[in-house]
């Protein structure tokens, strides 16, 4: 019933803008943030930021997208039972101070298969333990989707594994040769590590209220 409900509010997408929303989504999967609008008109092939943006504008008077301090963001949308993907559960990420490795719980997780894309098979899910990320909006106890790799980008959320052996889920920040694991929450303070070792990247938050 609140699926219909959902659909009903959503109105109809013209081809260009179904082209807009795909191309937002596919960045998003690929990168594990939201595009900027130049990066957007660079994916569509429109030189016209100011083009790009009516579309965005567009697309979120209709439902489909919302800013949140200027970042685009998808719109959380219900998904057939048909379309859900799988993902492994581990064990509790710090968001705030780092604590030992996290363990393979065994357990999993059904998931819009949307959020996964042509990664399948490649995302776990971790349950967050702390408030450092809280301006991220990523709280206590959320369930955040992870990518596996060993590299990122700065400004991407990671998990990374620190010298000591415990794990923790900040802002990468590279700037001068200097490699900081940043938190999004005044109350905390970045930690400056030597060499990094990434465990994954943040895809996407699952929160039930």
């Amino acid at each position: 019933m609140v699926n219909k409900m959902v659909n009903k509010l959503r109105k109809n997408l013209t081809e260009r803008q179904k082209k807009v929303l795909d191309a937002i989504r596919k960045f998003i999967l690929d990168n594990g943030y939201s595009p900027t609008v130049r990066q957007l008109g660079e994916a569509l092939d429109i030189a016209n930021p100011s083009a790009v943006f009516k579309h965005i504008l567009s697309l979120e008077k209709k439902g489909y997208l919302e800013r949140v301090q200027g970042e685009v963001r998808l719109a959380g949308f219900p998904a057939p039972l048909e379309t859900q993907a799988r993902v492994p559960l581990v064990g509790l990420v710090p968001a705030g101070l780092p604590k030992e490795v996290f363990d393979v719980s065994g357990e999993a997780v059904d998931i819009p298969e949307w959020m996964v894309g042509r990664r399948k098979g490649n995302i776990f899910c971790i349950r967050v333990d702390g408030k450092s990320m809280v301006d991220a909006f990523i709280d206590d106890g959320d369930w955040v989707l992870v990518e596996r790799t060993n590299s990122a980008n700065s400004g991407e959320m990671v998990v990374t594994l620190l010298d000591d052996g415990s794990t923790t889920l900040k802002r990468l920040k590279m700037k001068d040769g200097e490699v900081l694991l940043v938190p999004e929450n005044p109350e905390f303070e970045p930690i400056k590590v030597k060499e990094l070792k990434v465990l994954g990247r943040v895809i996407g938050v699952l929160r039930k209220y």
